[in-house]
């Protein structure tokens, strides 16, 4: 289960890079298992497709023996394949979308579950499949011509998806937010994508080398087929433990850019979630409440005028104040 959320609600400043690393680092160990059923209700799925998918063309290739290939057979996991392609691209951003809210829910205090997270976010299906779409065919350009631009896109739109979850904008709207945003934070923004993608590399090789070692090992030669659907499992396995990492490191990012750059204070949070929420919001801030009476300071008394003296015309003695 996962393991309950007492921490209070964040203090909103400015983090360096240390503090966004530190605070992931936190946020993962203590929703751990939060964000790892996110991940795995889309993750298991699909494998479970390709798992079928691979262990009907490996049995269908023994059979023969090796000696012509079944192409009808083959051709008849056609419709598996296109499902399996087909959940990828659709529930992929989904699945993206609700960790990036149930992160936002967890880093300010707030308990969510796995079924609430997809619940929230299924309605944006399509804004958030357009966006990947759009945000991938231009990362695709900026690469193809050269590899700087490539690296400069995927920076300013890195955090166009905390933008769709949380603030329900899609398409170029929020890309052109994400860019403004990261504006005058590149260099920043992308030491902190760095640094995390160096985290995620670390932990996938030390989880998926000596497993995957071992099934080449004993199912290489006598089943290669099996032998790469096994493989491909266990990255998917590694997949569901690590990628929460950087979704939650963006999401800090994301609130970071918003506190430099837009002065994000309690008020503005708190209109941010119920928009998140679907909810109604009140755009006033918060009256100032006049202070209790006993709390005003004390009246000066006032002061009493001096006797007149004997004979004193009226106009010289002092008045009262």
């Amino acid at each position: 289960m996962t393991e309950p959320n007492h921490q209070r609600v964040p203090l909103l400043q400015k983090m360096e890079i240390a503090d966004i690393l530190d605070t992931a680092i936190r946020l993962y160990r203590h929703n751990f298992t939060l964000f790892m059923e996110i991940v795995a209700v889309v993750q298991v799925f699909l494998m479970a497709i390709y798992m079928i998918g691979a262990w009907s063309a490996s049995q269908t290739l023994m059979a023969t023996g090796g000696e012509e290939i079944p192409w009808k057979a083959l051709v008849s996991l056609g419709p598996l394949g296109l499902l399996y392609i087909g959940g990828w691209i659709l529930l992929f951003p989904v699945s993206e979308a609700a960790l990036a809210f149930a992160v936002s829910e967890t880093y300010l205090g707030r308990r969510i579950s796995v079924l609430e997270a997809y619940q929230r976010m299924w309605p944006l299906i399509w804004r958030l499949l357009g966006t990947m779409i759009l945000v991938s065919i231009v990362i695709s350009l900026g690469t193809g011509m050269c590899l700087i631009p490539g690296i400069l896109v995927w920076v300013w739109f890195a955090i166009t998806t905390p933008i769709v979850a949380l603030e329900r904008t899609a398409g170029p709207t929020a890309m052109d937010r994400s860019y403004r945003l990261v504006s005058g934070h590149w260099w920043r923004v992308l030491g902190a994508l760095l640094l995390l993608q160096l985290i995620i590399i670390v932990a996938t090789v030390a989880i998926s080398i000596p497993p995957v070692l071992g099934v080449m090992l004993l199912l290489g030669e006598s089943n290669p087929l099996l032998a790469q659907a096994l493989t491909t499992a266990i990255q998917a396995i590694t997949n569901i433990v690590v990628r929460p990492v950087l979704m939650i490191g963006t999401v800090l990012i994301y609130y970071d850019l918003r506190i430099r750059k837009e002065g994000f204070d309690l008020v503005t949070l708190t209109q941010a979630l119920e928009r998140s929420r679907g909810g109604a919001v009140d755009e006033r801030k918060p009256a100032v409440e006049e202070p209790a009476r006993q709390d005003l300071p004390p009246t000066v008394p006032m002061r009493t005028p001096l006797p007149p003296r004997p004979n004193q015309p009226k106009s010289e003695q002092q008045p009262p104040t």
